[in-house]
């Protein structure tokens, strides 16, 4: 089933108990240490790792709000954007998104050659560094990855995540859907220190995708031990820049800094103190007492005022969108004219001005403008100005009221007449509910549509929309990967498609009633994307979309940012990675 569970919207941020400051570390034992590890000089074939100026390691940790409460940072069974903050902390994969692009991580090096048929950039090889430790002190091997790879694809593990591995692994998917087996996935250990992936067909992005998170390497020995593991201290042996030293159900973890990590040298913290505290008042009030250090969880209201006075508040363009997803199996909106008029009966400017008040840009349509072409420009049409125009009809300044009311009296609902009462839903977190209030208020007055509000706490949320017991819903998505096809392959036959868009009929989700043609040629497009490069990749990335929107599968609301505060004064660092996470590896505590 490739089908993922509703993951990493845009505006779950919102959340933060009650906080100590940098704490001291609490002297649990630490892991066994070896020889101290040398940071290799080469992060890939021609490039060079620059090395931060060493500065003493602080014995304070720094304090960091995730928020909600993972569910579990199992990398293979993650589903949220705050179960991701903590892998990327504890785990190191082959290679690391940065801002400064892919760098090698627990990979020195790669290759990458033709498979047995003479397909070009098919087999990637790569080389493990030497020095790669788990915080046991053991090594990293080969083997870790390919257990790892494998255990997502396991139709026994049902990660929710498979679709990233399995739809470009070879025999991935034949083993996940079970008409393959477990030694025919494309992906082998060599040698302790060698791992070789075969892909179905060239992928561009294939490094873009490997690190993320389902991709982390995994101890056999520790995984198979039962549910739960991960959150166990003496069960959770990781590879990155952190290890597990504590948990406390519903108050916070404590990472240690591991000291068998392999670029540990160049890791300034002592230790991070991840709490969880899901009220965003609480948060800002912990760090404005100097208790918190970093927090991306803040009451929308108060951000012009953070803005205007706190110089360590920054906002920054995020890779993803805020919609509201039609279910296609649902017979009031599987007309496109009904669809259409929702749509753009929406002000999608007065919601971001006077309701989110974050920087959060208007969208015209699904990718975001921070996703680019091969040219290095934006996917999105702009203006002399840089900003974004209207597109598939949607004017991101305001509703088009005239042509949404055509549109709903084309579907037969003339004024609204007729029309049965909808139901959206969506769960409370940050300024959601005061969205949804708004697009009930403009569907009522633009539309004479009745809107029910439906609010739902988000495990129960995330378990109806995939289960499809919705008829609209408000969601988003922010990128697993920096590639416009983090967000297309979303809406694919065989991809998550809440939406229930398909042309075929899928297994992993065999409720879905309703075919819908038009599906066909934008999974072509996709596939023809995820194969091809340069300009003509741009032209099917690009044609993907139109299918999406003419269709309008999904109604486009704003293209969010993300928002947080940074106590520079306590605390340096890079700020999050091109995908929005917290990784804290380079991260120091000042003044001390």
């Amino acid at each position: 089933m490739k089908t993922k569970r509703f993951i990493c919207l845009l505006v779950v941020l919102a959340m933060l108990v009650s906080v100590a400051a940098c704490v001291p570390t609490t002297g649990t034992t630490q892991p066994s240490a070896t020889d101290d590890p040398q940071v290799p000089a080469t992060t890939e074939p021609g490039t060079t790792e620059e090395t931060p100026a060493p500065q003493a390691v602080s014995g304070e940790y720094l304090v960091w709000n995730i928020g909600m409460e993972p569910k579990t940072w199992d990398p293979q069974l993650n589903t949220s954007g705050s179960g991701g903050h903590v892998i990327i902390n504890l785990y190191d994969g082959l290679v690391r998104d940065t801002k400064e692009g892919i760098k090698m991580a627990t990979a020195e090096s790669y290759e990458v050659s033709a498979n047995a048929e003479g397909v070009a950039d098919t087999v990637y090889t790569f080389t493990l560094r030497e020095d790669a430790k788990w915080s046991d002190g053991q090594p990293v091997t080969a083997n870790d990855f390919e257990y790892a790879w494998k255990r997502a694809c396991s139709p026994e593990m049902a990660s929710p995540y498979a679709f990233l591995i399995t739809d470009y692994v070879k025999g991935a998917y034949e083993y996940f859907s079970g008409t393959g087996t477990r030694e025919d996935v494309g992906v082998k250990a060599l040698d302790e220190r060698t791992l070789q992936v075969e892909l179905v067909q060239p992928t561009a992005y294939f490094l873009n995708l490997v690190s993320f998170f389902t991709y982390m390497p995994c101890r056999e020995d520790m995984a198979s031990t039962g549910e739960g593991w991960e959150k166990d201290p003496a069960k959770c042996v990781t590879n990155g820049a952190f290890y597990l030293e504590e948990y406390k159900i519903g108050s916070h973890v404590l990472l240690k800094k591991n000291e068998n990590f392999w670029n540990k040298d160049n890791v300034k913290l002592a230790g991070v103190k991840g709490l969880f505290i899901t009220d965003a008042t609480t948060s800002l009030q912990g760090y404005e007492a100097g208790e918190i250090n970093v927090t991306s969880t803040l009451p929308g209201e108060e951000i012009p005022r953070l803005l205007a006075e706190d110089p360590n508040f920054v906002s920054e363009p995020a890779l993803g969108t805020t919609y509201i997803e039609f279910n296609m199996d649902a017979d009031v909106v599987n007309d496109v004219n009904v669809r259409k008029a929702l749509s753009l009966a929406i002000d999608r400017k007065l919601i971001c001005d006077q309701v989110l008040r974050n920087g959060a840009v208007p969208a015209a349509a699904f990718i975001a403008p921070t996703f680019k072409l091969s040219t290095g420009e934006s996917l999105r049409a702009t203006d002399e100005y840089g900003n974004v125009t209207t597109e598939f009809e949607i004017d991101p300044n305001g509703a088009n009221v005239g042509k949404a009311q055509e549109y709903l009296a084309a579907a037969g609902y003339p004024n609204g007449e007729g029309f049965p009462e909808l139901d959206l839903l969506y769960y409370e977190s940050g300024s959601m509910s005061q969205i949804a209030e708004a697009v009930q208020q403009m569907w009522k007055e633009n539309l004479g549509i009745t809107v029910n509000l439906k609010v739902e706490e988000y495990a129960v949320f995330a378990n109806t929309i995939n289960s499809g017991n919705y008829t609209l819903s408000m969601t988003g998505w922010s990128a697993d990967y920096n590639d416009p096809m983090t967000m297309l392959s979303l809406f694919t036959a065989n991809g998550m498609n809440d939406a229930r868009w398909r042309y075929k009929e899928y297994a992993g989700v065999p409720e879905d009633t309703t075919l819908n043609p038009e599906n066909e040629a934008y999974d072509n497009a996709v596939i023809m994307a995820s194969k091809t490069t340069g300009e003509e990749r741009d032209g099917y990335l690009m044609q993907a979309e139109k299918v999406l929107m003419d269709e309008m599968v999904i109604c486009p609301i704003y293209y969010a940012t993300y928002t947080q505060v940074i106590d520079y004064g306590k605390v340096t660092g890079p700020g999050r990675t091109p995908i929005g996470q917290w990784d804290f590896q380079y991260y120091t505590v000042l003044g001390n």
